[in-house]
């Protein structure tokens, strides 16, 4: 009879705040929790030079000798800190299991050759790799020839049963006003794009400069946490574009899953994507909103979709979002990979 393993995951120190993609290891360790896994924890008393060096050390052996040998381990990648790669290969020593949740990818984000190739070498140390998306899946197994990887679709965005049947966000109806959230420093065509009448622009996000957005049709409409968020949230369609282009996208995104693709579906809201970008195809699949090539494609797409068209769309983008709340997706990677084991 085969042995299950036991598992863990390596607990991530994040401001609790959550404006930044620590969200997703936030939701991602709530899964966790809920389906039974146990917390490995760094503690983080503030030592300093050696000392600290030291302790980590010790802290690191203690953690690696402490779980059983029939155990397997999630790590959040990349690493927060740089102890965790010894971690990894105090797992290994000992034949324990290890799965690498990818977060991010920052040498390919940020077209670093030389910290992609530290990435790609780390990553072969895991016996298993779960990444974003089919797209992303593509590209690891060029990468990681010898190393079983699983997509994992869409991110979760988990809330409790008792968040999801208490939201009280409104049944959205189609209109021309489009929803954008996120971090404006990492998303300034926001100060380029001027919505032609009667499109209408909200934007949620920290990181915006009202001196350089004094125009009609945009409306800044402040800053919210990833947990209040999906109840404020208004309009009609969420906008999933990054970078300073109105006409290109962010070449990130052809391997990436935003994270507001999954904040925007837990609202229920469809969305607007770019049609090179690795949730394009899912998107069209799954019927929860369109694909552009430019900014300037909103207004037309728009104006060609029909109220019953949009109810439609609405009402996959629920049903997903549902999905996306109850932390379906890790949950059926989480399952594939007991599976194997």
């Amino acid at each position: 009879m085969k042995q299950q393993l036991t598992p863990y995951y390596i607990a991530t120190a994040y401001d609790r705040k959550l404006y930044t993609a620590g969200i997703v290891r936030f939701h991602q360790e709530k899964i966790m929790d809920e389906q039974g896994f146990s917390a490995l924890r760094f503690n983080n008393k503030s030592y300093k030079g050696l000392l600290a060096k030291c302790m980590r050390i010790q802290q690191c052996i203690l953690i690696a000798l402490s779980i059983p040998k029939k155990s397997i381990v999630y790590f959040h990648f990349p690493f927060q800190a740089a102890i965790e790669m010894l971690l990894l290969r105090l797992f290994k020593w000992r034949g324990i299991k290890t799965a690498a949740l990818i977060i991010d990818i920052d040498g390919l984000r940020d077209k670093n050759g030389g910290l992609l190739k530290k990435e790609i070498f780390q990553l072969s140390k895991f016996t298993y790799v779960v990444v974003h998306n089919e797209e992303m899946k593509k590209w690891c197994v060029q990468q990681l020839p010898l190393t079983i990887i699983f997509s994992i679709i869409v991110f979760d965005y988990a809330y409790s049963a008792d968040d999801i049947s208490n939201k009280k966000i409104a049944n959205l109806k189609l209109s021309n006003i489009i929803c954008f959230a996120g971090n404006i420093l990492k998303a300034t065509f926001v100060y380029k794009w001027h919505p032609t009448f009667p499109l209408q622009f909200y934007v949620y996000g920290v990181g915006y400069n009202a001196l350089f957005i004094t125009k009609d049709g945009f409306t800044y409409k402040g800053i919210a946490t990833p947990d209040e968020l999906p109840f404020v949230l208004e309009g009609s369609f969420g906008l999933v574009w990054d970078g300073d282009d109105l006409y290109n996208c962010d070449p990130y995104l052809k391997y990436n899953n935003p994270h507001k693709l999954s904040l925007y579906l837990a609202a229920g809201m469809p969305v607007i994507v770019w049609e090179k970008s690795a949730v394009s195809n899912w998107v069209k699949q799954n019927n929860i909103g369109f694909c552009i090539n430019s900014i300037a494609d909103i207004g037309n797409h728009i104006s060609n979709i029909s109220i019953t068209e949009y109810d439609i769309m609405q009402e996959n983008a629920a049903a997903i979002g549902k999905r996306i709340c109850e932390g379906y997706y890790l949950k059926a990677v989480l399952k594939d990979i007991e599976n194997i084991d």
